[in-house]
């Protein structure tokens, strides 16, 4: 029979090491006392189910779910597609349904007007002055636009620019002054292209604004002005299409001669 062999001698711990440091700590940990309850819900010893309470005290943690927070929980893909439809939708609204800023009003191929002021297919109605009041506030801004520019502010005019004085002009309110006269003049009596192209309530207002400004005053009853809107066009249409009237052209029409002024239908 052989004889049991001798137990090892169990080697001694240098103070100083880690083990040593941890020993307190890990018989606290093994004590019975620290150990959580078995599995078995029957069974009420300590350490039964080999889990000390820093596991069972894990355990409960890792059972909880984590407390809700803003934007924890990213969006669902129906919510993206939802506001996707509604952005598409708002967008196609809004291109279509923007009266003025309508797609088909700056489309130069397919030119679709809807018959509203604003669109080119429907220009307003031209303005239609009567009294000298009406034809001197068209006049001046028409003037400070188109003719300033030659015959100057005060209309004192410029020779550097061939652009005779309206100021005192016997052409403006002196002898050779006549409506008929002063219509030519105004529509015919620059070089082509020299002035742009005015229609006949600004022709008047500008010869009404020249006539009543610049120290002149040649129509005394507001009411009735010497050179209407009619008397303009009434030149236009006897004239039609032609080159520039000289001086001495306009000097063989009457003073008193009058242009049939067409009536209105």
């Amino acid at each position: 029979m052989n004889p049991t062999p001798p137990a090892e001698p169990t080697p001694e711990v240098p103070v100083d090491s880690v083990q040593a440091l941890h020993a307190p700590v890990m018989q606290a940990m093994n004590d019975p006392v620290m150990l959580s309850p078995g599995a078995d819900p029957v069974d009420d010893q300590p350490g039964a189910g080999g889990q000390d309470s820093v596991q069972s005290m894990h355990g409960i943690l890792m059972r909880e779910h984590a407390e809700p927070r803003d934007g924890f929980e990213p969006v669902p893909f129906w919510v993206m597609v939802v506001f996707a439809a509604l952005l598409m939708w708002g967008g196609y609204y809004a291109g279509s349904e923007s009266a003025d800023f309508r797609r088909d009003v700056y489309d130069t191929d397919e030119r679709k007007f809807s018959g509203l002021p604003g669109d080119p297919g429907n220009p307003p109605a031209d303005p239609q002055p009567k009294t000298v009041a009406e034809l001197v506030a068209i006049g001046r801004a028409r003037y400070a636009l188109t003719c300033a520019a030659c015959h100057k502010a005060e209309g004192e005019g410029d020779p550097a620019l061939k652009a005779p004085p309206l100021k005192g002009s016997a052409w403006v309110v002196g002898a050779e002054a006549s409506p008929a006269r002063l219509a030519r003049l105004a529509l015919y009596g620059h070089a082509p292209g020299a002035t742009p192209a005015a229609k006949d309530y600004e022709v008047a207002a500008v010869l009404t604004f020249v006539r009543n400004s610049f120290g002149h005053k040649a129509d005394a009853d507001d009411a009735n002005p010497t050179i209407p809107v009619a008397a303009v066009a009434a030149a236009r249409a006897k004239e039609k299409t032609r080159g520039p009237y000289t001086l001495a052209e306009l000097k063989t029409i009457p003073p008193d001669y009058k242009d049939a002024v067409a009536e209105k239908k």
